[in-house]
């Protein structure tokens, strides 16, 4: 049974991020040097075609000085003139930059038809050196601003390509002959720059609109502030002929000087009548104003809201004083009138009769008084005499009276009730209503506050502006005329190639830098140490005299090479890992993969070793992939390890001589179904016993450790473990597989055989010799 062992532990991987090696980096860069050159001639030709075939534009400038003379000043009307000043350099400004004074320019310049060349790569405008002239009468809109070709065919004829109807036409025509179509009138004329030899070629002219001249000025035009203390402005202008921004910057200047102040008082003219018409809107408002608050006073009779709130507060507790009295007395009444309309003796407190009105409680008395006097007689008179007979209808004659009073005071005390609660429920409204009231009389109140200070703000400044339309007198001097550009601003030959240069540094430095990141291979001892805390015993370096299609015995007995030199040098610190003063030695030599050179680097140890008069013998356990046969040059053996683990060849018949005295080998042999069952089968440890008895040190070729667990068992039972690791070969992850295998295996003997490191590398040797080692899956390596 195959069982498959991965010592990579990816988990406490080092951050390959935080561990820059600058050697290693340095080695990607020259590895990668054509591939910089490449950015760099790249991105350079980039910045040169780019420079070639665009355009150069050119600025051409001009300074002017504003003077401002104001006699608004002199009068002492003007109290900040400081202000004025700043304020009119910033209107001149906008003036320059305004539709209107542009409008005039175009007026001016007479640039209704511009004309161009083609050329090869670019069209070139040929302004004021034009070979031909075009006089034009438009009678249909939409020739403007439509580019219209012109061959020159010879001295006199020119061919004009134009639409008419949606079609395209290609007439002949002479020089000087009018040109006549429902659309447009032409007249095409030479000029002194007409040259035969010169000017034959395609072109095309534009009738140019002025509503597109306007945009073309405006585009192009920049006019900023130069000095503020020295009231100075620039004007500036960019095109792509030095000759036409010179003339229009010109222009401008003459232009300006006359029309700036015709200008300037249209624009405080149009500011004045703003300012009236805003003055007029607002003292509207303001009347307004005044008209809420007429009504507001005649409708609540006030406009102390906070004083009618606390008048209101005690109006409302004397009506809910009344009430209560009132209420008081409407449960007495009642109480009377209980006792009226009962047949038993009436009997109603003194305190009840005192609050009752005059009238009622005399009227209480007297029904007393006859009713005492009835009490006093019935005593002496039957109830049936005439005087007791008398007495009770007096006192049903005052009942019924007494009912009728009462009655009527009742619904007296009940109306004056309902009056009182009407009366406190309209106080109660009007008390509710009251803030909302006073919130807003208080905000019309502050707008009418703020209308009246914008009012006087606007009548500030229309005073303003009057005392500067009539008192400020403006001056100007050119002191630097416009300037015939010598050097195109646009492009930047020198930041053209410079971002060029810097695109291509970027572009490299972050190949570099993916290829750094991306290389997870251990390319040198330093990074190795770095990663591992197994010792590494020695480098071997890059053997580059043969290329070697598979591993091969190299070392010879007179070899001064560097790689027989580090093989040496292992074979010396060998001796300060065994713990034996004496007898055989068994090493064991394995990797993580195939093709990390392990046959190699065990052949040819071996044969270093054979050289200083020891025996050695190399044993291929590698029953999968058996390779140390080809070491030595020699067929595939049909005997070997795997038939005498099974008990069918005697050792002495499998060992093999090899061309070197003191070195044999005893190959592979068949390839049996289960390696791993035959390394733990007793007769492995007869074997290796009598190779003890036999030879000074025996080597163990054993299958890569990262795909099974033969070597794993081939170890344990050697005295020193050698784990090959190959420069720009191994990965990093194969070396965290080195501690887990001593870690868990108690291996205190393993050390790193560094192999394959380039000397040009700067940290040792190396070697790399274009033989591969694939195993199962993995696919050959060269």
């Amino acid at each position: 049974m195959n069982e498959q062992y991965s010592p990579i532990d990816r988990q406490n991987e080092d951050d390959f991020l935080n561990s820059f090696d600058a050697a290693k980096f340095l080695t990607i860069i020259k590895k990668s040097w054509i591939w910089v050159v490449f950015f760099f001639v790249i991105f350079l030709s980039i910045s040169y075609l780019y420079l070639r075939y665009t355009k150069p534009l050119f600025e051409s400038s001009s300074t002017i000085k504003l003077d401002f003379e104001s006699e608004a000043n002199t009068l002492g009307l003007a109290s900040n003139l400081e202000s004025i000043e700043l304020n009119e350099l910033s209107g001149e400004i906008e003036i320059l930059k305004s539709k209107l004074f542009l409008s005039r320019l175009v007026d001016v310049i007479g640039f209704d038809v511009s004309y161009y060349y083609y050329g090869n790569y670019l069209t070139d405008e040929r302004y004021a050196n034009s070979p031909f002239s075009v006089s034009y009468k438009i009678k249909n809109g939409s020739y403007y601003d439509r580019p219209i070709d012109i061959d020159i065919v010879d001295s006199n004829t020119f061919t004009l390509n134009f639409q008419e109807n949606g079609e395209l036409k290609k007439s002949k025509f002479k020089f000087g002959s009018p040109i006549n179509t429902p659309d447009f009138n032409l007249l095409i004329e030479k000029t002194s720059g007409f040259s035969e030899d010169e000017v034959v070629g395609s072109y095309y002219f534009t009738i140019n609109s002025k509503p597109r001249l306007i945009n073309y000025l405006e585009s192009n035009l920049g006019v900023r502030p130069e000095n503020f203390n020295a009231k100075t402005i620039r004007i500036s202008f960019t095109d792509y002929n030095k000759f036409k921004a010179r003339d229009i910057v010109a222009a401008i200047d003459t232009i300006y000087l006359e029309y700036t102040k015709e200008a300037k008082n249209l624009a405080l003219e149009q500011k004045i009548k703003f300012l009236e018409g805003q003055i007029e809107n607002t003292e509207s408002n303001l009347e307004g104003f005044d008209d809420y608050f007429e009504s507001f006073t005649i409708e609540n009779r006030t406009t102390d809201l906070s004083g009618d709130v606390s008048r209101t507060i005690k109006q409302l507790a004397l009506l809910d004083s009344q009430g209560y009295y009132l209420k008081e007395r409407y449960l007495e009444i009642e109480l009377v009138e209980e006792q009226l309309h009962s047949n038993d003796k009436i009997a109603i407190s003194s305190f009840i009769t005192h609050n009752l009105p005059n009238f009622i409680s005399s009227a209480f008395e007297e029904f007393q008084t006859i009713l005492n006097e009835r009490a006093i007689k019935i005593n002496s008179y039957n109830e049936n005499t005439l005087v007791i007979q008398k007495l009770d209808e007096e006192l049903n004659m005052l009942r019924k009276n007494l009912e009728g009073v009462v009655e009527d005071y009742k619904k007296e005390l009940k109306k004056s009730i309902v009056q009182v609660k009407s009366q406190r429920e309209r106080l109660e409204s009007n008390f509710a209503a009251l803030p909302s009231m006073g919130t807003t009389y208080n905000k019309n109140r502050r707008l009418y506050a703020l209308q009246e200070e914008f009012l006087l703000s606007l009548r500030k400044s229309k005073m303003d502006l009057e005392i500067t339309r009539a008192g400020t007198v403006t001056n100007y001097v050119i002191l630097a005329p416009a300037s015939l550009p010598g050097v195109p601003i646009q492009p930047q030959r020198l930041l053209i190639f410079g971002v060029g240069g810097s695109l291509a540094f970027i572009i490299s430095i972050i190949f570099l830098l993916l290829r750094y990141l991306t290389n997870n291979k251990i390319s040198s001892l330093r990074e190795l140490e770095r990663l591992t805390s197994v010792p590494v015993i020695g480098s071997v370096p890059f053997f580059k005299k043969e290329n070697l299609e598979t591993t091969r015995l190299v070392i010879t007995p007179s070899s001064k090479s560097a790689l027989s030199e580090s093989l040496r040098t292992i074979r010396t610190n060998m001796e300060f890992l065994s713990n034996k003063k004496s007898g055989s030695q068994v090493i064991t030599i394995t990797s993580t993969v195939g093709g990390e050179g392990k046959t190699f680097v065990a052949v040819n140890l071996g044969a270093v070793v054979a050289f200083s008069n020891q025996k050695v013998c190399i044993v291929d356990l590698d029953m999968r992939k058996p390779k140390v046969h080809l070491a030595f040059e020699h067929a595939p053996f049909t005997e070997g390890t795997s038939t005498i683990l099974i008990g069918k060849s005697p050792l002495d018949r499998i060992i093999q001589k090899s061309r070197i005295n003191n070195l044999d080998f005893i190959p592979a042999g068949p390839n049996p179904p289960n390696p791993s069952e035959l390394i733990l089968n007793p007769e492995y440890q007869v074997m290796i016993d009598e190779l003890k008895s036999r030879y000074d040190l025996i080597i163990l070729d054993t299958p890569p450790v990262g795909l099974v667990t033969d070597a794993v068992l081939s170890m344990k039972k050697s005295d020193i473990q050698f784990y090959v690791v190959r420069s720009n070969y191994s990965k990093r992850d194969y070396v965290k597989s080195v501690d887990k295998l001593r870690n868990m295996n108690r291996f205190n003997q393993l050390s790193i055989i560094f192999n394959g490191v380039k000397s040009d590398a700067g940290y040792g040797y190396g070697y790399g010799y274009g033989y591969g080692y694939g195993y199962y899956e993995e696919s050959p390596k060269t």
